[in-house]
Protein backbone atom coordinates (compact mmCIF):
# COMPACT_ATOMS: atom_id res chain seq x y z
CA UNK A 1 0.00 0.00 0.00
CA UNK A 2 1.25 3.07 -1.10
CA UNK A 3 2.12 6.20 1.58
CA UNK A 4 -0.20 9.22 1.41
CA UNK A 5 1.91 12.77 0.66
CA UNK A 6 2.99 13.99 3.38
CA UNK A 7 1.46 17.64 2.78
CA UNK A 8 -1.66 16.03 2.41
CA UNK A 9 -1.15 13.83 5.56
CA UNK A 10 -0.14 17.26 7.41
CA UNK A 11 -3.30 19.04 6.28
CA UNK A 12 -6.03 16.38 7.36
CA UNK A 13 -3.65 16.24 11.01
CA UNK A 14 -4.38 19.73 10.96
CA UNK A 15 -8.27 19.75 10.18
CA UNK A 16 -8.72 20.32 6.69
CA UNK A 17 -11.01 18.29 4.86
CA UNK A 18 -10.10 18.43 1.57
CA UNK A 19 -6.82 16.68 2.90
CA UNK A 20 -9.22 14.21 5.06
CA UNK A 21 -10.89 13.53 1.87
CA UNK A 22 -7.73 13.03 -0.22
CA UNK A 23 -6.81 10.32 1.96
CA UNK A 24 -10.15 8.36 2.12
CA UNK A 25 -10.37 8.50 -2.26
CA UNK A 26 -6.39 7.37 -1.67
CA UNK A 27 -7.32 4.45 0.93
CA UNK A 28 -10.77 3.20 0.37
CA UNK A 29 -10.32 0.41 -2.03
CA UNK A 30 -8.16 -1.36 0.09
CA UNK A 31 -9.58 -0.91 3.80
CA UNK A 32 -12.89 -2.26 1.63
CA UNK A 33 -10.78 -5.13 0.48
CA UNK A 34 -9.65 -5.60 4.23
CA UNK A 35 -12.77 -5.66 5.65
CA UNK A 36 -14.22 -7.94 3.06
CA UNK A 37 -11.41 -10.40 3.95
CA UNK A 38 -12.05 -10.50 7.33
CA UNK A 39 -15.83 -9.93 7.48
CA UNK A 40 -16.99 -12.25 4.17
CA UNK A 41 -19.90 -10.13 3.59
CA UNK A 42 -19.90 -7.17 0.68
CA UNK A 43 -22.38 -4.99 2.86
CA UNK A 44 -20.71 -5.87 6.00
CA UNK A 45 -17.95 -4.67 4.50
CA UNK A 46 -19.04 -1.15 3.20
CA UNK A 47 -20.26 -0.90 6.33
CA UNK A 48 -17.05 -1.52 8.44
CA UNK A 49 -15.75 1.20 5.73
CA UNK A 50 -17.37 3.76 6.48
CA UNK A 51 -17.02 3.45 10.16
CA UNK A 52 -13.00 3.29 9.58
CA UNK A 53 -13.09 6.49 8.20
CA UNK A 54 -15.46 7.97 10.59
CA UNK A 55 -13.37 6.69 13.37
CA UNK A 56 -10.26 7.61 11.48
CA UNK A 57 -11.29 11.21 11.50
CA UNK A 58 -12.33 11.39 14.68
CA UNK A 59 -9.27 9.75 16.11
CA UNK A 60 -6.66 11.50 13.30
CA UNK A 61 -5.19 13.71 16.37
CA UNK A 62 -3.94 10.01 17.66
CA UNK A 63 -2.20 9.01 14.82
CA UNK A 64 1.43 9.96 16.61
CA UNK A 65 3.34 8.73 12.97
CA UNK A 66 5.25 5.04 15.02
CA UNK A 67 3.51 3.12 12.09
CA UNK A 68 2.70 4.22 8.76
CA UNK A 69 -0.45 5.59 8.53
CA UNK A 70 -1.83 2.58 6.30
CA UNK A 71 -0.95 0.25 9.33
CA UNK A 72 -2.40 2.69 11.56
CA UNK A 73 -5.76 3.08 9.61
CA UNK A 74 -5.93 -0.88 8.79
CA UNK A 75 -5.80 -1.54 12.26
CA UNK A 76 -8.55 0.98 13.00
CA UNK A 77 -10.66 -0.90 9.85
CA UNK A 78 -9.95 -4.58 11.51
CA UNK A 79 -10.85 -3.58 14.98
CA UNK A 80 -14.05 -2.02 13.54
CA UNK A 81 -14.39 -5.53 11.29
CA UNK A 82 -13.85 -7.91 14.19
CA UNK A 83 -16.78 -5.20 16.17
CA UNK A 84 -19.04 -5.98 13.14
CA UNK A 85 -18.08 -9.73 13.36
CA UNK A 86 -18.94 -9.52 17.00
CA UNK A 87 -22.46 -7.81 16.69
CA UNK A 88 -23.41 -9.84 13.99
CA UNK A 89 -22.32 -12.96 15.05
CA UNK A 90 -21.64 -14.10 11.44
CA UNK A 91 -18.35 -14.78 11.85
CA UNK A 92 -16.96 -16.78 8.92
CA UNK A 93 -15.43 -19.73 8.63
CA UNK A 94 -12.64 -20.86 6.89
CA UNK A 95 -14.66 -22.32 3.65
CA UNK A 96 -16.47 -18.80 3.57
CA UNK A 97 -13.49 -16.38 4.29
CA UNK A 98 -12.89 -14.58 0.15
CA UNK A 99 -9.51 -14.36 -0.36
CA UNK A 100 -8.64 -12.93 -4.27
CA UNK A 101 -6.25 -15.26 -6.40
CA UNK A 102 -4.89 -12.94 -9.27
CA UNK A 103 -3.82 -16.21 -11.38
CA UNK A 104 -5.82 -16.43 -14.88
CA UNK A 105 -6.21 -20.09 -14.40
CA UNK A 106 -9.23 -20.98 -13.49
CA UNK A 107 -8.33 -24.77 -11.71
CA UNK A 108 -4.93 -23.00 -10.01
CA UNK A 109 -6.98 -20.09 -8.91
CA UNK A 110 -9.40 -22.58 -7.11
CA UNK A 111 -6.66 -24.92 -5.81
CA UNK A 112 -5.20 -21.59 -4.32
CA UNK A 113 -8.82 -20.50 -2.65
CA UNK A 114 -9.13 -24.20 -0.93
CA UNK A 115 -5.95 -23.70 -0.03
CA UNK A 116 -6.13 -20.27 1.53
CA UNK A 117 -9.10 -21.51 2.92
CA UNK A 118 -7.89 -24.59 4.99
CA UNK A 119 -5.55 -21.54 7.02
CA UNK A 120 -7.02 -20.53 10.44
CA UNK A 121 -7.72 -17.05 10.90
CA UNK A 122 -4.60 -16.58 12.75
CA UNK A 123 -2.66 -17.57 10.08
CA UNK A 124 -4.76 -16.23 7.16
CA UNK A 125 -4.89 -13.00 8.46
CA UNK A 126 -1.15 -11.95 8.67
CA UNK A 127 -1.06 -13.98 5.19
CA UNK A 128 -3.07 -11.57 3.68
CA UNK A 129 -1.37 -8.73 4.93
CA UNK A 130 1.61 -9.88 3.92
CA UNK A 131 1.32 -11.54 0.34
CA UNK A 132 -2.62 -9.73 -0.69
CA UNK A 133 -1.93 -6.15 0.54
CA UNK A 134 1.95 -6.64 0.17
CA UNK A 135 2.63 -5.21 3.74
CA UNK A 136 5.97 -6.01 5.29
CA UNK A 137 6.31 -7.90 8.59
CA UNK A 138 6.53 -5.04 10.86
CA UNK A 139 3.35 -3.04 8.90
CA UNK A 140 1.42 -6.59 9.26
CA UNK A 141 2.48 -6.17 13.11
CA UNK A 142 1.41 -3.00 13.70
CA UNK A 143 -2.06 -3.67 11.98
CA UNK A 144 -2.37 -7.04 14.15
CA UNK A 145 -0.94 -5.24 17.21
CA UNK A 146 1.26 -8.41 17.94
CA UNK A 147 5.30 -8.88 17.71
CA UNK A 148 6.86 -9.00 14.49
CA UNK A 149 8.58 -12.30 15.39
CA UNK A 150 4.93 -13.39 15.77
CA UNK A 151 3.95 -12.28 12.11
CA UNK A 152 7.32 -14.33 11.14
CA UNK A 153 6.12 -17.43 12.81
CA UNK A 154 2.52 -17.43 11.65
CA UNK A 155 3.52 -16.68 8.02
CA UNK A 156 6.31 -19.61 7.85
CA UNK A 157 3.14 -21.92 9.40
CA UNK A 158 0.98 -20.77 7.05
CA UNK A 159 3.22 -21.36 4.32
CA UNK A 160 3.70 -24.87 5.31
CA UNK A 161 -0.08 -25.25 5.42
CA UNK A 162 -0.10 -23.95 1.94
CA UNK A 163 2.80 -25.98 0.90
CA UNK A 164 1.01 -29.31 2.27
CA UNK A 165 -2.26 -28.61 1.00
CA UNK A 166 -1.14 -28.13 -2.67
CA UNK A 167 1.18 -30.61 -2.47
CA UNK A 168 -1.71 -32.79 -1.22
CA UNK A 169 -3.80 -31.61 -4.20
CA UNK A 170 -0.90 -32.39 -7.07
CA UNK A 171 -0.90 -36.11 -5.29
CA UNK A 172 -4.76 -36.38 -5.44
CA UNK A 173 -4.55 -35.14 -9.11
CA UNK A 174 -1.98 -37.19 -10.49
CA UNK A 175 -3.11 -40.70 -8.41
Amino acid sequence: MQDPDPRTLSGALQGDLGAFEDLVRLYQVEVWRYAYHLTGNRATAEDVTQETFLRAFRFLGSFRGEAKFSSWLLRIARNCSMDALRRSRDIPTPERAPIVATTPDPSLRAELLSAVRALSSGHREPFVLVEVFGLSYQEAADVLQVRVGTVKSRMHRARQVLIRHLTDEEAVDEA
